[in-house]
């Protein structure tokens, strides 16, 4: 049986409003990387076969020129998160312009965000065991941020399966108890999704079907998002999607504050010391 190529999807469209700027593409490591290029590396270890990234038009020459320095150009493809207004039409819009370019599986991260040096090899293993979509789930407490309040999905899991997932908006720790904004007190070991996704390429037909639908409802709202966790509710719901759910390690670490990003950079010099060589090897 040959090796299954998946690609590694890179969500990097936001604006950074918490952040205060273009947190996709702050430097770190010895060498200025992005954060996303830490996962670009894991891919290419694991055995993928390229990486698409999809970014908001004016950013894609200066990613393409980062990456270039250690990818052959076959390798890694950027597609620009088109849209009229500014504010980005949110991950399930962004994620729908992969469709036409790849039929196979693929990991979907968002680029703000480091999983752990495990997940890509991790999706190599669901795919080797049959696998076509799941979700790659962290426990709650360590993936809040010190300094405010996040965005969490929050997951119902049985038998093995993704049986509902609720965005949270505004969750943080307050004492001692990890609390949203409408008071709902959740255990540390809940389990979340981080937006690290597992999909067959057929999804992405029932994807774009979806988001079309969503900018035709609200074409004149200035604010609606269409989120990629909602999406996927709604096709379990409806009956049309398995969504195989599978816990990760600790690992995870972002930027969603300017508070955020000292501590990230210097977890990732660290890394560089144990686990990635600051000069990245080439992606030939």
């Amino acid at each position: 049986m040959p090796p299954i190529k998946p690609a590694l999807v890179i969500l990097a469209g936001g604006l950074g409003s918490r952040f205060g700027g273009a947190k996709q593409i702050a430097p770190f490591g010895a060498h200025g990387h992005f954060l996303f290029e830490y996962a670009c590396f894991d891919a290419m270890r694991a055995g993928f076969e390229k990486v698409f990234v999809i970014t908001r038009s004016g950013m894609q020459d200066q990613i393409a020129t980062q990456l270039q320095k250690w990818m052959r150009p076959g390798r890694f493809e950027i597609l620009i998160q088109e849209q009229a207004r500014t504010k980005p039409w949110g991950t399930a819009h962004a994620l729908h312009f992969l469709a036409g370019h790849w039929d196979g599986p693929f990991l979907v991260l968002n680029a703000d965000d480091y999983y752990g040096s495990g997940i890509c090899a991790s999706t190599i293993q669901l795919l080797e065991n049959g696998v076509q979509n799941a979700a790659l789930l962290y426990e709650l407490a360590p993936m809040l941020s010190p300094n405010g309040p996040v965005t969490r999905g929050l997951c119902r899991v049985e038998e093995g399966l993704l049986k509902e997932i609720e965005e949270v908006l505004r969750i943080e720790q307050i004492g001692a108890d990890i609390q949203d904004e409408q008071g709902r007190i959740f255990a540390p070991d809940t389990l979340i999704s981080m937006n690290a996704w597992l999909f067959d390429a057929s999804f992405l037909t029932d994807l774009k079907a979806h988001v079309i639908q969503f900018l035709d409802a609200h074409s004149e709202d200035q604010t609606a998002e269409v989120y990629l966790p909602k999406v996927v509710q709604q096709l379990i719901q409806n009956g049309e999607l398995l969504v195989t759910a599978t816990s990760m390690p600790a690992e995870w670490f972002g930027i969603t504050y300017a508070a955020d990003l000292k501590l990230a950079q210097q977890r990732i010099l660290q890394l560089e010391k144990t686990i990635y060589p600051a000069q990245f090897t080439k992606w030939i």
